[in-house]
């Protein structure tokens, strides 16, 4: 068995291409049940996004797998196969294991290191294991790429790095300000960047948004569709919201400062932030208080600049660390063959734990409940204890040569079948 993958992705096809070879979510169900008859096919699962549309399966041979994958494909497609295999990215063994991370991890999407990649592939594998199209192989794979992915994105917290001045000038806000639940902030200018600017700070808990534009209808529109925390004001109240707020974000084309320092005067103001996105610069920053901290663009590009750079080395770790989970599921694979063993020594353990816990019952019915659940208990922890040293060793010999006649020698000793090993090598659709 192998496990494989062919990939139509953005790096190898322009867009023109690219959405001619989408599934819809409605798709994926026939799809996947499709694929799962064609021959050689034992596990498929189907992933398809506005980047990339993707198979894995489980193959019994390589060759044939990879044939009858890209035939599928062409005819659901209606292109030829030659087609498919110009376009197509293929791989297998850990080359289609390290892709899978990779991908679920962000690494391999346009913009690298996104997570929302990730729920994709979720919903990828939950539909095709609800139709039971994965098995023993896949489920794994998959849940392993998964909890892979939310580990890097746990500890690299790539998608939280700002990359534009708006959302730059709102992380620093929150930085400064801390909890923004009680907080006020003002933002003036509502075109395409304070737009986006009010979109992003809509979702980030602020206890207060006022806006303001020169065109006093746009505030007004623009307040009644987000709801009761944005309310706008009239232009002519900018200094006053302004000296009201925690918090100040310019964004107007104006040539000239719309505000200066002089409008806040220290100690009759609450604000403590002012993020200038304006070229010209919208605020006379000289003689703003001390107390006041101030972002400009060049400030904010600073910071971006060293976010990209934060980001390229965080990429780098992420990355680092597939191999290991390639290596770790390389091993899982190698040690399927034993689980029957394993559930034999178990199960025998358990059957001479139980054997004689009975005996023990007969010859001291006057126990009551609970003495007999503790001495079941601790029974039960002795077999365990017993067997755990005889189950690791069962788990290295897989990893060794002659596995077979190691694993035989093992299951004479135990008492068991000496073909148990040799169970789990054979692969039912």
């Amino acid at each position: 068995m192998f496990v494989i993958y062919v990939s139509l992705n953005y790096q190898q096809l322009p867009i023109t291409t690219r959405e001619q070879l989408v599934f819809s979510k409605e798709e994926l169900t026939r799809a996947n049940e499709l694929l799962s008859g064609e021959k050689s096919i034992l596990e498929n699962m189907i992933l398809s996004t506005c980047n990339r549309t993707e198979v894995y399966a489980v193959v019994d041979q390589i060759h044939t797998g990879r044939y009858y994958i890209k035939r599928f494909l062409a005819n659901w497609f209606h292109v030829s196969i030659d087609q498919i295999t110009k376009w197509a990215e293929i791989g297998f063994k850990q080359d289609a294991v390290a892709h899978l991370m990779r991908v679920t991890t962000g690494l391999e999407s346009l913009i690298v290191g996104e997570p929302q990649i990730l729920g994709q592939v979720k919903d990828a594998f939950f539909t095709a294991r609800d139709l039971g199209t994965t098995g023993v192989i896949l489920n794994h794979l998959a849940k392993d790429a998964i909890t892979f992915a939310k580990k890097q994105h746990t500890t690299y917290r790539v998608s939280e790095l700002a990359k534009t001045s708006g959302q730059t000038g709102l992380h620093q806000i929150k930085t400064g300000l801390q909890d923004l639940s009680d907080k006020h902030v003002v933002i003036a200018g509502l075109g395409d960047v304070g737009s986006h600017v009010l979109k992003n700070a809509s979702t980030m808990g602020f206890g207060e948004i006022t806006i303001l534009n020169r065109t006093n209808e746009k505030a007004v529109q623009l307040a009644d569709h987000y709801g009761t925390t944005v309310r706008a004001a009239d232009w002519d109240k900018l200094a006053v919201a302004a000296n009201a707020a925690d918090a100040v974000i310019l964004a107007t084309s104006a040539k000239t400062p719309v505000l200066n320092g002089h409008t806040f005067a220290s100690g009759d103001t609450n604000l403590k932030m002012v993020v200038d996105l304006g070229v010209p610069r919208n605020v006379h920053s000289e003689d703003l208080p001390v107390e006041i901290t101030y972002f400009d663009i060049d400030h904010l590009t600073a910071i971006i600049s060293e976010n990209q750079r934060a980001k390229a080395d965080m990429i780098d770790q992420m990355a680092a660390q597939v191999p290991a989970a390639v290596d770790a599921f390389d091993v899982w694979e190698q040690q399927l063959h034993v689980v029957p063993v394993i559930k034999e020594i178990r199960e025998s353990a358990m059957d001479v734990a139980k054997t004689a816990y009975d005996s023990l019952l007969r010859k001291l019915p006057e126990l009551d409940a609970h003495q007999r659940k503790v001495i079941s208990k601790h029974m039960k922890s002795i077999i365990n204890q017993m067997i755990l040293g005889p189950i690791k060793e069962v788990k290295e010999l897989s990893l060794q040569d002659d596995t077979d006649v190691d694993l035989a020698f093992v299951c004479q000793i135990f008492g068991l079948p000496t073909d148990l090993a040799k169970q789990e090598r054979t692969y039912e659709k």
